[in-house]
């Protein structure tokens, strides 16, 4: 079986939807599957990494109008180069969705869309977009499947394109968790040299943008009373700035790390007490699995992804969402006591998502739309 991934956003850029979208290639690389990615170029970035499997860049295209026929070009240019393909992903539902749909609609293979969320939110840009809009609808509604992270992200499809239209037409399939790596060593990061972090200390880890809720994560930790703990968050994005502001008044409680790789990582969570996640909106929740394969219980608000895999009392707490009050009873509760319950639980849950299995859910869907092809 040979598949393409086409996606709009890939590494050198850090976020759960670029190592979700390369662990999950690794996974089904291993288990026999040749697997090839076209992706977008990332700007001002080195774009040539070193990944075992092919991977191609396209440069973004000059405008929405023109950008499903863009990609289907390069679609065309790497099967010239590499042969065709058995089927074709595409991560996020537009454009590489749509022109995954149409590229296996005019040579007739399959087409799958997996929307990670930001493409089809309310605050997607595209629902602004009528012309992107309605070709990011046509491709949910004629796809061969839409693979879904989370319910609340299947009931949104469903929403778009029609609860008739998406009834044989989704899946739900989790992203997966590489637990193996997450706990490798990581004491040749600074962070195991730095004395700020000798105290014991609460990890937000992800983009700094507002979505993820880091400026309510702040504003319950300083509404606590000061005492030894601190507040890490790590990550870079527009928001940035504005959190460093917001944290300012409360000194080296809050440390703001930007952008954390490798031994950093692994070490920021492997060594924290716990995760704080107070999402305004999350398809699923990568950063929750990678803490939970560190042993790490996690608070995250209810928002979709979250409430499938956290258990309220159990691996963490889920809080509403945008509520800073409890949120902060949350903090101050998992702060004030022993975690050791809530640790064996998390590290249990993580262990259901190796992306061995989430790819093998992978190959037998493909395997599936093939036969009834």
């Amino acid at each position: 079986m040979r598949v393409l991934h086409v996606t709009d956003t890939f590494l050198p850029k850090i976020g759960g939807a670029e190592i979700a979208i390369d662990q999950l290639v690794r996974a089904m690389s291993a288990r026999g599957v040749e697997c090839a990615v076209l992706a977008q170029h990332v700007r001002r970035a080195n774009n040539r990494i070193d990944v075992p499997y092919p991977l191609r860049r396209y440069r973004s295209a000059q405008s929405s109008q023109w950008a499903g026929w863009w990609i289907r070009r390069h679609i065309r240019r790497i099967e010239k180069e590499l042969g065709v393909f058995d089927a074709y992903i595409g991560h996020h539902a537009f454009p590489p969705g749509y022109a995954c749909v149409e590229h296996g609609r005019r040579v007739g293979r399959p087409a799958i869309i997996y929307p990670r969320g930001g493409d089809i939110y309310e605050v997607s840009r595209f629902r602004r977009k009528p012309a992107a809009w309605r070709k990011l609808t046509s491709a949910l509604a004629t796809a061969s499947a839409v693979i879904c992270a989370s319910q609340a992200m299947e009931e949104l499809v469903r929403e778009i394109i029609g609860h008739s239209s998406a009834q044989d037409r989704t899946w739900r399939i989790p992203n997966g968790v590489n637990g193996e790596e997450l706990r490798m060593d990581a004491l040749a990061s600074g962070f195991s040299r730095d004395a700020r972090f000798k105290s014991p200390f609460i990890l937000g880890l992800g983009r700094t943008i507002r979505r993820k809720g880091f400026h309510l994560l702040i504003e319950a930790f300083a509404s606590l009373p000061a005492s030894g703990w601190k507040l890490v968050i790590a990550g870079v994005g527009r928001d940035l700035p504005a959190l460093q502001a917001q944290a300012a008044p409360l000194g080296d409680r809050v440390i703001l790390t930007g952008l954390v790789q490798g031994d950093d990582k692994r070490w920021l969570l492997q060594n924290c007490r716990f995760m704080a996640a107070p999402s305004l909106e999350e398809s699923f929740g990568n950063v929750a699995l990678e803490a939970m394969a560190c042993a790490k219980p996690v608070i995250a608000s209810r928002a979709s992804g979250f409430a499938e895999i956290i258990t309220d009392g159990q691996n963490g707490r889920l809080v509403e969402v945008g509520d800073v009050k409890p949120l902060a009873s949350a903090l101050g509760d998992f702060m004030s006591r022993d975690l050791s319950v809530e640790s064996a639980a998390a590290e249990k849950t993580a262990g259901a998502f190796s992306w061995d299995s989430i790819a093998g859910r992978y190959i037998e869907l493909i395997d599936r739309i093939r036969r009834d092809w």
